[in-house]
């Protein structure tokens, strides 16, 4: 049977997210949450909490709502997410099971205040924003892919593991001429 693609956000956004099952399933909780210098004093812990966060501010913050106002600035930052990598997996299995919910169609406004100016709002979707966490979700990857590597060197990782899809398709052609 041939591998049949996500066709939505929502599920795009399930799978990047489901990568972090790479290093969750296998790295023990000191060096989770151990401070790199490499990573300027934050945690592989840091940066995968902060991926989950910013699905579940989405999430919660636009449920039930006919037109959410997300914030992402609002995020629990939730000590467990960074310091146990079950309990992270967890928090991932839960907003995976809750994405396909989301109505990619939805209007929504995005609250930018934590830039200094309050009232700083723009337009949006849901769609626009699951994007967003996708984008945001490989570029975390990329810097944990670095700490990995230097933390874990034997632990394998997928070859597109905080990589764009726009990189990986570009390399593709590159090596195709």
């Amino acid at each position: 049977m041939d591998y049949q693609p996500p066709v939505s956000l929502s599920a795009i956004a399930a799978t990047s997210l489901r990568v972090v099952r790479v290093y969750l399933d296998s790295l023990p909780p000191a060096p989770y949450q151990q401070p790199l210098d490499i990573l300027s004093g934050s945690s592989i812990g840091q940066h995968t909490r902060h991926i989950i966060e910013f699905y579940q501010c989405l999430l919660e913050q636009s449920a039930g709502q006919p037109s959410p106002v997300i914030n992402y600035a609002r995020r629990r930052r939730d000590q467990r997410i960074e310091t146990e990598p079950d309990y992270a997996l967890a928090c991932v299995d839960q907003i995976c099971g809750q994405l396909s919910e989301v109505n990619e169609a939805t209007s929504c406004r995005l609250d930018c205040s934590e830039h200094g100016h309050d009232n700083l709002i723009t337009q949006s979707t849901l769609g626009r924003e699951l994007q967003y966490n996708i984008e945001h979700t490989i570029h975390h990857l990329a810097i944990i892919k670095i700490a990995l590597r230097h933390i874990a060197p034997d632990l394998a990782l997928p070859a597109h593991f905080g990589v764009a899809p726009s990189t990986i398709r570009h390399r593709q052609d590159a090596c195709a001429q």
